[in-house]
């Protein structure tokens, strides 16, 4: 009777021990091969497993040191388990039945217990670990006593070699923003299409919003005092639902627009109806400037600068930038000149300054 409890309490124990190094190991791999980005998205998103995993993250040393206890416990309990069974099948005591037994058992215990968990932690390290999280923070609780010393001692190194851990940025730089979107995109969070729109974003945010303006001489539009009619005749003439309006005799500084529809209510007027244009300086961010045309629900704006119109810019042409397709951004991104922005608002002032100064000279020659 004692030889076959001897036996079953050996197989029992190679099995917890397959187990737990399937356990371990995998999970080892499988925090190696964690996605940071992907975590964090789900911890934003309120995931509380995910919560658990990021702790783990902050902490890696503890980690890896609960899964070295671990893998040293399995292989203690594979090895007693051989002990066990080899005692009751064999009753020579020269040694040699175990290391036999020992060589044999090797393949079974690398096959079932590292090759075939890692392999599985490797293709899928998130869902993997997700589903152990409980079981091994129950484990990091339980070998705490055992692994906290490995725990001080992996932050004394750590300190002696000088590695600061930098945890997962809240604020990127550019070039961190750009390998973090393509990580994204590698990993399956982000679509062809929404990498390419932020690929545009990166590209447009930092260029200043005069470079996609209309200068103020080019833009047609009606003066604030015309009729109802006048506007309606240009908005059949330009097909635009939308019209801009300047102050009266003065061409260039555009105030208001006014949309064609408000227009067919009765007894409004265009004065009454019209939208006042948001202004914008002319080093302003393209990307701003079209969150707060969004924000003010605009669809035109104006660029201004020392008091003067240099341009207007149209919220659908911001918004075409940024859905264009084109080629991927590259490291570095190279910035724009200073010179070709200077070069557009010089330009826009000139055009600005010759219209008013023509405006002038008529309203004189009038008089």
């Amino acid at each position: 009777m004692i030889p076959a409890l001897t036996m079953f309490a050996g197989i029992i124990l190679f099995l917890i021990g397959v187990r737990l190094s399937f356990f371990f190991s995998g999970s080892e791999t499988g925090f190696y091969r964690l996605s940071p980005l992907q975590l964090a998205i789900r911890v934003h998103q309120g995931d509380r497993v995910a919560q658990s995993l990021q702790k783990f993250v902050n902490h890696p040393e503890r980690f890896v040191a609960t899964a070295l206890v671990g893998n040293n416990v399995a292989n203690y309990l594979v090895t007693v388990a051989i002990g066990l069974v080899m005692s009751v099948l064999v009753t020579d005591s020269s040694g040699a039945a175990e290391v036999i037994s020992t060589v044999v058992v090797t393949p079974v215990v690398f096959v079932f217990g590292e090759l075939i968990p890692k392999s599985l932690f490797y293709l899928a390290p998130l869902s993997q670990l997700r589903a152990n999280a409980r079981w091994f923070s129950f484990s990091y609780v339980v070998s705490l006593p055992l692994s906290y010393p490995l725990i001080l001692l992996s932050r004394f190194i750590a300190k002696l070699g000088n590695s600061d851990r930098q945890p997962l940025e809240t604020v990127l730089s550019r070039t961190r923003l750009v390998s973090v979107l393509e990580e994204g995109h590698r990993e399956g969070l982000l679509t062809e299409l929404q990498s390419q729109l932020a690929d545009n974003i990166i590209q447009v945010a930092r260029h200043p919003v005069s470079l996609s303006m209309i200068p103020a001489l080019g833009v047609q539009g009606a003066p604030e005092n015309a009729s109802r009619e006048e506007i309606l005749a240009l908005a059949r003439r330009l097909q635009n639902p939308r019209i801009l309006l300047h102050l009266p005799g003065q061409p260039g500084q555009w105030c208001r627009y006014v949309r064609v529809a408000d227009l067919f209510e009765k007894g409004k007027s265009p004065r009454s109806v019209a939208v006042a244009l948001p202004q914008f300086a002319s080093d302003a961010p393209k990307l701003e400037v079209l969150s707060e045309l969004v924000r003010q629900y605009s669809n035109y704006g104006v660029v201004v600068e020392e008091g003067r119109v240099l341009g207007v810019v149209s919220r659908r042409t911001l918004l075409a930038q940024l859905q264009r397709s084109g080629p991927r951004t590259q490291l570095p991104v190279e910035p724009i000149p200073p010179d070709k922005v200077a070069a557009s608002i010089r330009q826009a002032r000139d055009v600005v300054k010759s219209t008013s100064q023509d405006a002038g000279q008529q309203s004189k020659d009038k008089s």
